[in-house]
């Protein structure tokens, strides 16, 4: 029984950890006459080029998308004069 629970608790450890991995990408291919959303682009011009042409789609940006944090500003640590 025991390895069991080690096993689901370690399958649902995994699957969790993966779903927090995937990546989400700036912007979006949309497809209109599909009714087809491709969010998969890092740059807007990459969206372009694959949406161009017979595809016949616009480009726009994901509304899931949240920049990574920027690193923390250090600050000096202030001298004190006795």
């Amino acid at each position: 029984m025991r390895t069991i629970i080690l096993a689901l608790a370690a399958w649902i450890a995994a699957i969790s950890q993966g779903a927090a991995a995937a990546p989400v990408y700036r912007y979006c291919a949309q497809y209109e006459d599909r009714g087809d959303v491709t969010c998969a682009y890092d740059t807007f011009q990459q969206c372009l080029d694959t949406a161009r042409g017979p595809a016949g789609g616009s480009c726009i940006e994901n509304p899931f998308y949240r920049p990574l944090p920027g690193p923390a500003a250090h600050r000096k640590a202030k001298r004190h004069r006795y």
